[in-house]
């Protein structure tokens, strides 16, 4: 399928994405994420994914649970209390090697603060740390290759 081929979006993934945009607007928001666009989409009592949701779960219960999570420190950038910061200046070479050295199914993750960023591997601050000074080892194994 070339891209002139593209499917394109029907009505209501239209009225979905306006209504995610509206969501994210409502909780003053400045970014819109997939967050935003689960609510929309539960919202949407229409919508394929909100009818077989509607079997398996309470959606009430999953939009109020997402609401809270969205409206937690944690989603608003505040660190887990397990977090390591480092220098935002050396967060980009640190995401690329722990890309490289995590190993696959880890859970991690970071977030800017000012000029400083925390990363969290593994829920740990102790595997975050392990996980930190191999991926600078990783960095300076890299530096130290001939082109």
């Amino acid at each position: 399928m070339s891209d002139d081929d593209r499917p394109s979006p029907t009505l209501r993934y239209q009225r979905v994405l306006e209504s995610s945009a509206g969501i994210a607007h409502a909780m003053g928001h400045s970014h819109l994420g997939v967050e935003h666009l689960f609510l929309a989409i539960i919202q949407d009592k229409h919508t394929v994914p909100t009818q077989v949701l509607s079997h398996l779960t309470d959606l009430a219960q999953v939009e109020t649970s997402l609401r809270q999570a969205m409206a937690s420190p944690e989603y608003n950038g505040a660190p887990p209390a397990e977090a390591v910061w480092v220098p935002a200046s050396e967060l980009h070479g640190l995401v690329k090697a722990l890309i490289a050295t995590v190993p696959p199914g880890t859970d991690w993750g970071f977030n800017f603060a000012g000029d400083q960023a925390w990363i969290l591997v593994g829920w740990s601050g102790e595997a975050t740390r392990t996980a930190i000074a191999s991926a600078r080892a990783h960095i300076e194994r890299e530096r130290e290759r001939p082109e």
